[in-house]
């Protein structure tokens, strides 16, 4: 239990400060005394994905020689003592037991999971931190660009949440868009708007009348809707709804 844990404390230590590293290349700031950052770090340098389970990222790191006999050893009740651990302390045993769980293989399996799963743990941080470095070029270009930095969050929300109504969550990089968007407008234009910041369910009639109060052209918040919307890739059929009706409400005759 003691060679298990310092080998389970020096490997999650060198994938922390691996993953921070990437983020660092790919200039994505990444502050280890927030916790959302801490936990995205953490989720990252571990690879935790949200909906998979542990033992699915142990197996596609070990190599193919060895895969049954890992699935063999997750498919026993040898991990029941970890159910009861938070999601961290059970992603680490599930990762790190079979190293000495399995006979006669402990110490060459040992070495091999180390290397694979830090190579798996560089590429998942490089491949995380590369799309959120795009997300945050994203923003920047719809921040410096806005002549109407205030409307441009609330339209950017309302295009976010355009599939409110269909129980859909809110994408990833949407969030993320988002996240920094509103940071960068406060940062460049000098804007926080308390009123934004309050509302969860975004009224229609509200955005379509701060539209209609704006003066002048309006194509850079038409721009920056069309950008959110495509984020994520294939826009949705709501999402092309709104789209054309900020299109109609943004003519300017």
């Amino acid at each position: 239990m003691a060679t298990v844990m310092v080998d389970v404390a020096f490997i999650s230590q060198l994938q922390l400060r691996l993953a921070y590293d990437v983020s660092v290349l790919y200039r994505v700031p990444i502050d280890v005394h927030d916790p959302e950052d801490l936990w995205k770090l953490i989720r990252v340098a571990l690879t935790i994905k949200s909906g998979e389970a542990a033992n699915k990222t142990v197996v596609k790191a070990v190599p193919a020689l060895v895969r049954p006999l890992v699935k063999r050893f997750y498919s026993t009740s040898v991990l029941n003592a970890g159910k009861a651990l938070p999601v961290i302390g059970k992603h680490l045993l599930q990762r790190n037991v079979i190293k000495i769980g399995i006979p006669l293989v402990g110490v060459p399996l040992a070495v091999l999971l180390n290397r694979y799963t830090t190579l798996l743990a560089g590429r998942h941080a490089r491949a995380v931190f590369r799309n959120e470095a795009r997300v945050i070029e994203l923003a920047e270009g719809m921040s410096r660009s806005s002549r109407h930095p205030r409307l441009l969050l609330w339209i950017a929300w309302y295009v976010i949440r355009a599939n409110a109504k269909t129980k859909a969550k809110i994408n990833d990089d949407q969030a993320l868009l988002m996240r920094h968007l509103v940071r960068l407008v406060r940062e460049q234009h000098g804007v926080v708007d308390e009123q934004l910041a309050h509302v969860v369910d975004i009224d229609p009639a509200d955005v379509w009348t701060r539209v209609a109060a704006e003066q002048g052209d309006l194509g850079d918040v038409l721009e920056a809707a069309e950008r959110v919307a495509a984020v994520n890739g294939d826009l949705t059929p709501r999402e092309k709804e709104v789209l054309a009706e900020l299109r109609e409400r943004c003519r300017r005759d």
